[in-house]
């Protein structure tokens, strides 16, 4: 990698950072290794990241405004079909870039209102899912409305686990009875009729 210029150092290092996180997961990331990466100083890194708990914060915030304009670009006027092609969206950014969701959705950034631009971009994407959802629900009471967010977010939590795993399992597993990975891969082939019909319980 080429050394870095010094007039945009944050930028160049929170993109490199962007890339060690999917390489080698966030866990492995860290000032010193970023450093090293990057090509400049142990010390040069820490004028913009000071411990690596911002570190990671500043990943998180990346990948949480990714995640958002995927799915905040479908503004038809079929609500639903909002609401599919936006959860298809999170779910693929789920699967290409699992490291970085692993980061943004695990604990290891405890307390998000400790990086206000953090807990903006995380709120964002929620109040979008929400705003979507409620345009599509015939039952506008906010109780339903907030439930029923929390339903679909679970949903779509669960969707990118079960598709990271059949993504690693032995392609004999997915034939083999009483297992769940039949299903999932039936699924995975028609993501459009299998939240169709997820969407039409609301």
């Amino acid at each position: 990698m080429n050394s870095y210029h010094h007039g945009n150092l944050k930028k160049e290092l929170l993109d490199c950072a962007l890339k060690m996180c999917e390489r080698d997961g966030y866990t492995k990331l860290s000032i010193r290794s970023l450093a090293k990466e990057s090509n400049v100083s142990q010390t040069a890194p820490y004028r913009h990241f000071k411990t690596k708990e911002d570190l990671y914060a500043e990943v998180a915030i990346e990948g949480f405004n990714k995640i958002h304009k995927a799915i905040s670009k479908y503004d038809s006027n079929d609500s639903k079909r909002n609401l599919i092609d936006g959860t298809k969206a999170y779910i693929k950014f789920g699967l290409k870039n699992a490291n970085t969701y692993d980061l943004m959705f695990g604990t290891a950034i405890k307390d998000f209102t400790k990086y206000p631009m953090l807990f903006e971009a995380a709120n964002k994407t929620y109040l979008h899912i929400r705003s979507t959802f409620k345009e599509f629900s015939k039952n506008k009471d906010d109780l339903y409305i907030e439930e029923s967010c929390i339903d679909i977010w679970a949903k779509i939590h669960g969707m990118v686990g079960l598709l990271r795993k059949l993504e690693v399992v032995p392609v004999k597993l997915v034939e083999m009875p009483d297992t769940p990975f039949k299903a999932i891969n039936l699924i995975s082939k028609n993501l459009d009729s299998y939240l169709e019909k997820f969407f039409n319980k609301f």
